[in-house]
């Protein structure tokens, strides 16, 4: 049953058409990833899901007693309340009957057993606890605080107020509020901004053994690829459905448009060919009815002719490769970074002690740890818009330090995009328009007023204003946030190939995984060194990390910091209070695993056992290679689900 149909939905904004003729439906077990450029409409598509956008023209039917959720990238409340009750509005029905429940309990608490009303009261109490249990009354308490450990909310938020909280924190909280809704149909609009690896983790196995339906916008490409069993792609004006991951829709989709092309390519050859036949025979008598049956062709050829789809824009960065610095970039030594300070409320806060750090020209090393740890207050330390209490960052010579801020201050919001970039290129204005082009800004979007850019826009300005110029140092925090998933690897690609130094603050796992080296990691106030990629996930997974994150190897640093603590005998400090949580996350995990390997196990004897399989044979061939592949995975996952079993 669907729970949503659209049914040749059109969407204009003024004189800007966004999709036409979209047609699909979503059911009750539906999860599906919608992907499209920044701008293609995804964000509004969603919003006319949910209802709280109109259709331009077409039919949308929603079923009647399905519950619609949509969370927002920049979610609009002004309201001031407690964050608690806007949380526990989630369980409207089982908060309410539990202040009846106290209520009811208090009466009972001030009669005898001689009181005449006694027997009704008694059984008032007992239909409230009835309808209490059916509400999910005895669960709710456990469900808010499961939500709020995995996006790793501390316990006193509660206690604030929305008005209270920044961007960043109240786009996480109205997410937490999405996840409690029990919404048949959750729509989430980029849901990894903000969060840290361990929250985007949580949330990838909260979304693998979600009951109902959801469809999930982001750029998160390992998230896309985990979770998704179903694409909806918006290109062109209009949306394509298939119903597979989406690795798979990326490799068909290519595979299918170069089949397109070829033959478009092939039926340009034949019409040449049949035109010339015409333009030669049609006016000599012997050959004209055959001349005329040639036309005939090729009006038939073109009218079943399917044209290839022109690739849209991508973002083109070919980052210009920097002078050298000397060996040494950063030297960073301090007994302490603090924030806060004595005249302020609540002190001064110690976020990590005995800073000892070293980078090197040419590494690139990813600066990770959970929300609130210190990132981007040791980046802004790096970059002199902190000052240390007490110790220095030394920064070597001739190193150019640029740096790309999550809060987007670089950008002047009184000036236009053009006039940001003339200043980086001698004020030829004809560079500037092309760079801007490079960006996938158009000539009419370049006068636009920094202040009336979307999240999206600001991302890829600020990249043009910081990758254009001649840094060889790059600190970046978070630039991944508002763009698009085509967007997020023409960056990775480009700072791969980057020569310089960098520092990255990411949650993008495979952003990590394409530029970094090296791991720094903040835990528990203290600064680690990993010395790869995969050195850090297993200090993770030692300590109860995440055991479905990526061990891909990448290539060793060429210089390790000097006197960082090493990670191993961190991680054996002190048992994370967090490890039976992270456990069970795990277990729901590997069982959603197990169950889609033993489906697809299932799906593939069930075509083994067609006869008429066996007449493609490398068909049948893939068949059986790729159920013993299967067969050897769900093999691995038996053996990770009973040793998660034996850790409890």
């Amino acid at each position: 049953m669907s729970i949503v149909s659209l049914t040749n939905v059109e969407k204009s904004f003024a004189d800007r058409r966004l999709f036409t003729t979209v047609s699909f439906a979503l059911d009750r077990h539906d999860h599906a990833v919608l992907v499209g450029r920044n701008g293609s409409g995804k964000t509004t598509l969603l919003r006319l899901v949910a209802g709280t956008e109109p259709a331009s023209s077409g039919t949308i039917a929603r079923a009647r007693g399905k519950r619609v959720w949509l969370h927002e990238q920049t979610p609009e409340l002004n309201r001031d309340q407690p964050i608690s009750d806007y949380l526990l509005t989630a369980f409207g029905d089982a908060v309410r009957l539990e202040s009846e429940i106290r209520s009811v309990e208090q009466t009972l608490s001030s009669l005898n057993e001689q009181s005449p009303e006694l027997h009704d009261v008694m059984l008032a109490y007992q239909q409230l606890q009835r309808r209490f249990e059916a509400a999910g009354g005895y669960r709710y308490r456990g469900e808010l605080t499961a939500v709020l450990e995995g996006l790793g909310f501390p316990e006193t938020l509660l206690e604030r107020r929305l008005l209270s909280l920044s961007g960043g924190e109240l786009t996480r909280v109205t997410l937490a509020r999405a996840l409690l809704a029990d919404a048949d149909l959750l729509l989430l609009d980029e849901p990894t901004n903000h969060l840290d690896i361990d929250s985007v983790e949580w949330l990838e196995e909260f979304l693998l053994s979600y009951p109902r339906a959801f469809v999930l916008v982001t750029h998160d490409r390992r998230l896309l690829e985990r979770v998704g069993s179903r694409v909806l792609s918006l290109e062109h004006e209009h949306v394509e459905t298939m119903g597979c991951d989406f690795t798979t829709y990326v490799r068909e989709r290519e595979a299918g448009q170069a089949v397109v092309a070829r033959r478009y390519e092939q039926d340009q050859q034949k019409l040449e060919q049949l035109q010339r036949f015409y333009d030669r025979f049609h006016a000599k008598k012997l050959k004209a009815k055959q001349a005329q049956a040639k036309l005939t062709q090729m009006e038939r050829i073109k009218s079943q002719m399917k044209t290839p789809l022109r690739a849209e824009r991508g973002l083109r960065l070919n980052l210009p490769q920097p002078a050298p610095s000397a060996r040494v970039v950063l030297e960073l030594k301090a007994p302490r970074l603090t924030i806060g300070g004595a005249d302020q409320a609540g002190g001064a806060r110690t976020l990590i002690r005995d800073l000892d750090a070293v980078i090197e020209r040419g590494e690139k090393v990813a600066l990770l740890g959970p929300n609130g740890a210190g990132k981007t207050t040791l980046a802004e330390t790096i970059v002199g818009l902190r000052a240390l209490a007490d110790g220095a960052v030394h920064i070597g010579h001739n190193v150019r330090l640029a740096y790309f801020s999550q809060q987007g201050r670089e950008l002047d919001e009184a000036l236009t995009m053009l006039q940001c970039v003339l200043p980086l290129v001698g004020h030829d204005e004809e560079q500037a328009r092309r760079l801007l082009g490079r960006f996938l800004f158009s000539a009419d979007d370049v006068v636009k007023p920094v202040a009336k850019l979307s999240g999206g826009e600001r991302s890829r300005l600020r990249l043009l204003t910081l990758l254009v110029g001649k840094a060889n140092f790059l600190v970046l925090d978070e630039p991944t946030n508002h763009l698009d998933v085509t967007s997020v690897e023409a960056l990775a690609e480009a700072l791969r190939e980057y020569t310089g130094t960098m520092l990255l603050i990411t949650h993008d796992r495979h952003l990590i995984h394409t530029v970094a080296a090296r791991v720094l990691e903040i835990h528990d106030q203290q600064l680690l060194n990993h010395l790869s990629v995969e050195r850090y996930w297993e200090a993770r997974a030692a300590r109860g990390g995440h055991l479905g994150a990526s061990t891909e190897a990448a290539a060793d640093a060429p210089a390790a910091s000097r006197g960082v603590r090493d990670e191993a005998a961190a991680a054996k400090a002190r048992p994370d209070p967090e490890l039976e949580r992270r456990r069970r996350a795990r277990l729901r995990g590997v069982e959603a695993e197990m169950l889609k390997a033993e489906k697809r196990l299932g799906d593939i004897d069930h075509e083994l056992a067609q006869p008429q399989t066996y007449q493609d044979r490398p068909r049948a061939a893939a068949l059986v290679d790729e159920r013993t592949a299967t067969e050897t995975r769900l093999e691995k996952l038996y053996g990770q689900w009973e040793e998660l079993l034996g850790e409890s």
